[in-house]
């Protein structure tokens, strides 16, 4: 207070008390700012129960969004007729078509492998009386390594050589076999399996002018290995590996061989069509299927729809709606005894949610699809479906009750019908990618010449592209825009811009990318003119271009991934769906009652302040008063005192 305490009043009045005042002061704010703290009050423990209301439907909510996007139906389970050490397993992704198929392994992708013979001394030196360097060429995959060795050289070394040189497409090590006199070897091991991975030699290299040179002193190098060439066939110094890039072979001992294992590649039929791949893994059967060959033999392959997967998705939507009714049920109940009543009873956001819930998902639909009748044809049809078919019930106690085995015997009866009644989801949008221009003038210098161009003027002109560069990935695979269909290197010619982009457009088809086409757009607007590569397709699998910043520059393109998305349609669930959304988004039901609530105790807290610095002000200034009538009753008690002792001063004197 502005003038202190009023501990000493009452000293004259008996009545203007610090006591007196506090009190005064008490039952004003009990009057006046008490409401408001009390609805404070009530606003924070509504919006604390609204919080937890909200959080448990966000879970129904998820659990509403998998079965609405036909995630859950789209899950895939694979039954093998082998499960015990198979000779293959095969996995499959979402969305793959349901299906069987036969595998019959008859063969397993190797990679080659090749030992040298036994070395006394890893660190011993491969020839230390060679003069000069001698260059020995290594073949794998269609490339050549070359490395060099002096007579300085020692095992080891020449083995980190050929490991530097091949990037690790051919793997050299010296390793320890423990045999006597001569322990160690130089082993050779392609990285890849398959017949294109075999390692060849060649005792020499590639001049300047492109041609192989015969090196006696290389060849010496690899019979000091005990890798004799295979010279029988062919002439050594006329040969030439660059035709097919394959080097020579060893004659081999049987009884002690040194090319211990032979590049093959792996052989299986498939529904009694013989296929040939160079890895045992094997991707390119279909779209979203991985198959890996284990051993030989025969199994079935199953691809079905993963149910298990639906059923626990709608086991967990039950749960979740069950937990929020409990919620629900302690928020809004109202005892009619007691007179006790939830703290968000009478809400109708909040009162409204089970019912709009339950509206929803007991809602019956018609549902088209086909069936198959007596005579195995396919028949359309359209039948009437409700959540009740497929074993959801709402008991007495409002929380709802699912029989999985009704479920699960529902959905087997007719998936297509199931999933179009949960999600309604028939197709997905369809892949549009434009990319940026591609300004007039910018590939000139790649333009071949107009007629009369002799062969020396154009041999340097076109755009080669190198592997890497520039891929697609689309449908589950990867296609290099560096290769053609007959596996040469594609260069880009044209006389003008816009041929060579046609041309790069029909090249990209040409790969046979199923379901992805692009088309060349000309661009004339704002001062500005070119081209833009565009393309679209199907959009029921991810889209994306990959490869180097500034080569796909000049094409407008840049590193790009769009997601396959699915359009959702009108089943049960989508319906569900966006009726949860009608609550729970930016401008839902219980978000805006949530903010009226805020901007609601926001105003209380600004008026209980008002009222209290009124009341502090007033009774600041009570207290100011008081203390001056007290000053004047002291006054006045003082010269009551006064006269009283002299009239008893002069009584006593009169005595």
């Amino acid at each position: 207070m502005a003038f202190g305490s009023l501990s000493s009043l009452g000293f004259g009045s008996g009545v203007l008390t610090q006591d007196t005042l506090d009190k005064l002061k008490q039952a004003e704010e009990k009057a006046r700012v008490d409401p408001y703290t009390k609805k404070i009050e009530e606003n924070s423990t509504k919006q604390k129960d609204l919080t937890e209301i909200k959080t448990k439907l966000l879970t129904f909510q998820t659990a509403v969004s998998s079965l609405a996007d036909a995630t859950a139906f789209a899950k895939r389970k694979v039954s093998a007729s082998v499960t015990t050490n198979p000779p293959a397993s095969l996995t499959a992704s979402s969305g793959v078509s349901l299906q069987s198929m036969k595998i019959n392994v008859t063969q397993l992708a190797q990679k080659d492998v090749y030992q040298s013979k036994g070395l006394a001394n890893d660190s011993g030196f491969i020839n230390s009386e060679l003069k000069g360097n001698a260059n020995l060429t290594f073949f794998s995959n269609g490339k050549e390594y070359t490395v060099t060795v002096d007579k300085n050289t020692t095992f080891r070394d020449l083995a980190d050589k050929i490991n530097d040189a091949t990037g690790g497409e051919i793997v050299a090590k010296i390793v320890n076999t423990g045999e006597k006199d001569a322990p160690y070897r130089l082993t050779l091991t392609s990285k890849e399996t398959g017949e294109d991975s075999a390692i060849s030699f060649y005792p020499g290299k590639k001049n300047t002018d492109g041609k192989y040179e015969f090196d006696e002193n290389a060849k010496g190098i690899f019979e000091s290995l005990g890798w004799q060439l295979n010279e029988q066939s062919t002439d050594i110094g006329s040969f030439d590996p660059s035709k097919d890039k394959k080097g020579l072979g060893i004659i081999d001992d049987k009884d002690n061989p040194l090319h211990i294992q032979k590049a093959q590649n792996a052989e299986f039929t498939l529904d009694g069509i013989k296929m040939i791949r160079q890895s045992n893994t094997v991707t390119d059967l279909g779209v979203g299927l991985t198959l890996t060959l284990n051993k030989t033999g025969e199994i079935d392959f199953d691809v079905q729809q993963d149910n298990e997967a639906v059923t626990k998705a709608m086991q967990e939507l039950v749960d979740a709606y069950n937990d929020l009714v409990t919620n629900l049920n302690a928020a809004t109940d109202y005892n009619s005894e007691t007179g006790t009543k939830g703290t968000l009873q009478g809400v109708t956001e909040v009162n409204s949610i089970r019912s709009s819930i339950i509206s929803a998902l007991f809602d019956s639909q018609s549902v088209s699809g086909t069936v198959i009748d007596d005579n195995g044809n396919k028949v359309n049809t359209t039948v009437m479906l409700s959540m009740q078919d497929f074993g959801l019930t709402l008991n007495d106690a409002g929380t709802l009750s699912f029989d999985s085995s009704k479920f699960e015997s529902k959905v087997k009866e007719n998936p297509d019908f199931a999933e179009s009644f949960f999600s309604g989801i028939t197709q997905y949008e369809d892949i549009n990618y434009t990319g940026d221009l591609i300004q007039k003038g910018s590939l000139d210098k790649y333009l071949t010449k107009e007629e009369g161009a002799t062969r020396e003027t154009e041999e340097n002109k076109g755009l080669t592209f190198e592997k890497g560069k520039f891929t697609i990935v689309f449908g589950g695979q990867t296609y290099d825009v560096s290769k053609t269909t007959d596996g040469s290197n594609f260069v880009l010619t044209g006389k003008t811009e816009e041929e060579m982009l046609q041309n790069l457009a029909s090249h990209i088809n040409s790969l046979g990318i199923d379901g992805l086409k692009v088309k060349v757009e000309s661009y004339d607007k704002n001062g500005e003119k070119g081209f833009k590569l565009k393309f679209s397709g199907d959009g029921s699998s991810d889209f994306s271009i990959k490869g180097d910043t500034e080569f796909l520059k000049q094409f407008g393109l840049s590193e790009t991934t769009i997601a396959a998305k699915p359009i959702e349609g009108k089943g049960i669930f989508a319906q569900l769906k966006s009726t949860l959304q009608g609550m729970t988004g930016t401008n839902g039901s219980l978000t805006k009652y949530d903010e009226s609530l805020t901007n609601d105790t926001k105003s209380l807290n600004e008026s209980k302040k008002s009222a209290q610095d009124m009341i502090d002000a007033r009774y600041d200034t009570m207290a100011n008063q008081w203390l001056q009538y007290e000053s004047i009753l002291n006054k006045l008690n003082q010269q009551l005192t006064t006269v009283t002792n002299m009239i008893n001063a002069a009584n006593n004197s009169n005595n």
